[in-house]
């Protein structure tokens, strides 16, 4: 009983530093500091077509300096309408230089509405160094809720009759014009 006893401390002895080993080997590096993003707005209102502009703010509240970030912006559908990004913003990806402790940068982003509906416009931040890409944790930045309406524009029902008045009230000015003309002339 002894031996037995023996025997299983001995393997637990010789096991345990290596499961240990292993978890310390598979956790991902920490990240240098406490980095946040953050967004200039809250809410914005808008029409199909319109061009607007966000500005996040990547800041750096640790005491090391960031590695180098990837910044991307995301618009997100809260109706279940499919959303291209590449139609909203040509421009969504943008590589941040690392951020001194205490410090901040910030970024300006550009898009277009081209959809109707409501959307969440938020940047999330990723770890871009040789020791840090892929290994995250990623940072997002809280929401802009966007609401986008409609623009009204012209249909072929509404075009009938400015197509058919406007010949209409130039010809009867034309008209007008030219029975005055004879009439003091």
């Amino acid at each position: 009983m002894k031996a037995g006893f023996a025997l299983t401390g001995l393997l637990l002895a010789l096991t345990a530093p290596v499961g240990l080993a292993a978890s310390a080997a598979a956790a991902p590096p920490p990240v240098p500091g406490a980095v946040e993003v953050e967004l200039d707005q809250s809410r914005l209102n808008t029409v199909v077509g319109e061009r607007l502009t966000v500005s996040s703010r990547v800041i750096n509240s640790g005491d090391a300096p960031t590695d180098r970030l990837v910044a991307h912006l995301n618009v997100a559908s809260l109706d279940g309408i499919y959303v291209d990004l590449e139609d909203w913003s040509a421009d969504v990806t943008r590589e941040v230089p690392p951020v001194a402790p205490g410090s901040s940068t910030s970024l300006s982003w550009q898009f277009q509405a081209v959809n109707t509906g409501s959307f969440d416009v938020y940047v999330v931040l990723m770890p871009n160094g040789d020791s840090t890409a892929g290994t995250g944790p990623l940072v997002a930045s809280q929401p802009v809720h966007v609401t986008v309406a409609g623009k009204r524009t012209l249909t072929a029902a509404g075009s009938l009759p400015v197509a058919l008045l406007v010949p209409v009230v130039l010809g009867l000015v034309a008209a007008a014009a030219r029975y005055r003309v004879r009439r003091t002339g």
